[in-house]
């Protein structure tokens, strides 16, 4: 076990008083952040819920007899009218990775909206929704090839893939990623890669509470570090708590405890490199309270029109009255892009993105107003 290694087991597991290890972390926080929570203001796109994968605990990703289908263009353009007029910034495109591999079907609805890949098809979404609305879309389409990404840079600043975990456990019989190919840790990682290499920035992080072991949990957070620290194209880390889902093979899979999670997050905190962003979900929080001072400096995603499609059974807060909360911790609630302000230049961003970005975010990179906030 390298030093990082007991360092990371020590403020998780030791002896270290919970308040004291959040008291850090929240000095780094402040230092590096301000006294700001930043989130996305956005709407939820889910181009398709079909999927190649299955995993025991989604309830997103619909088999052709279950109805999953693609949205028609129409539909899209409906939802990001919806969150053009609602100001929102970010469209959010989650979708099931590459269906066409393994249904027919998904070939058969491609064929009949004019397209061949699922690829091709969110292109063009994601095209028509930059040109035509204020919104910015955020590209979440599974792994990702140095092409493809090449590609939707120029119609998007960012991107997301979660590395969930880099327990190689959890592809046995029975556990979380048995039959999802895709989520291969080193798969994974070759995208995260790849977004490096055509400087794309991207938002990645764990899902907690999906492994068995006190161990697993150290080496998630050790080598997401680790991951941090060598790839530059990581703009935010999401750390987010796995939430039972009924329907699913894993409904009765125990959750992270709040004082675990914390600790988690503060310890991460005070590992991970000073630029990079940290989030939480707050609709997955069982308390958001709780966590406000723990390290974390941004709430992700939250949209005033739209479902959480991949925790339906979770409502976003109330923007209002999450701002209050947040004051009464000496913070301030703020909207930001799906990029972030350090990422705005013209070596991560495509000259048309660069130039849209530019024209609607003030000296320090965050939008110039926005009704929500006021």
């Amino acid at each position: 076990m390298s030093t990082l290694d007991k360092k990371i087991e020590n403020y998780i597991f030791g002896n270290i008083p919970t308040s004291e290890l959040l008291d850090k972390a929240y000095d780094i926080k402040v230092q590096n952040f301000g006294k700001t929570i930043t989130y996305s203001p956005k709407v939820f796109i889910p181009l398709t819920t079909l999927c190649q994968d299955a995993c025991a605990y989604c309830t997103f990703v619909k088999t052709p007899k279950d109805g999953g289908t693609y949205l028609t263009f129409e539909e899209v353009d409906a939802i990001a009218n919806v969150g053009d007029k609602s100001g929102c910034f970010e469209a959010l495109f989650t979708l099931g990775d590459k269906p066409e591999i393994k249904w027919s079907f998904a070939k058969e609805e491609l064929e009949r909206l004019g397209f061949s890949t699922t690829f091709d098809y969110l292109i063009e979404n994601a095209k028509r929704v930059n040109e035509k609305y204020h919104l910015f879309p955020h590209i979440n389409p599974g792994l990702m090839s140095r092409k493809e990404i090449k590609e939707y840079r120029q119609h998007s600043p960012s991107g997301g893939l979660m590395l969930e975990s880099f327990s190689k456990n959890l592809s046995q019989k029975g556990k979380a990623h048995y039959g999802a190919k895709t989520k291969d840790i080193n798969l994974r990682l070759e995208t995260l890669e790849n977004a490096m290499s055509e400087k794309y920035p991207m938002t990645t992080g764990l899902l907690l509470g999906i492994t068995d072991t006190k161990n697993e949990i150290i080496q998630d957070i050790y080598q997401l570090i680790q991951t941090c620290k060598i790839n530059t194209s990581i703009q935010e880390v999401i750390l987010q708590n796995f939430r039972a889902k009924q329907n699913t093979l894993m409904k009765n899979h125990s959750e992270i405890v709040n004082d675990l999670f914390m600790r988690i997050i503060a310890t991460t905190r005070l590992f991970l490199p000073n630029h990079i962003s940290l989030q939480i979900p707050p609709n997955l929080a069982s308390n958001i309270e709780l966590f406000l001072k723990s390290g974390i400096n941004d709430l992700g995603g939250i949209s005033p029109k739209t479902i959480d499609w991949v925790n339906p059974d979770h409502n976003w807060p109330n923007l209002i009255e999450l701002k209050n909360v947040i004051k009464q911790t000496d913070q301030n609630l703020i909207p930001r892009l799906p990029v972030y302000p350090s990422y705005i230049n013209k070596d991560w961003l495509s000259p048309s993105i660069y130039e849209k970005v530019s024209s609607v975010v003030n000296e320090n990179g965050y939008p110039k107003e926005h009704e929500f906030t006021k």
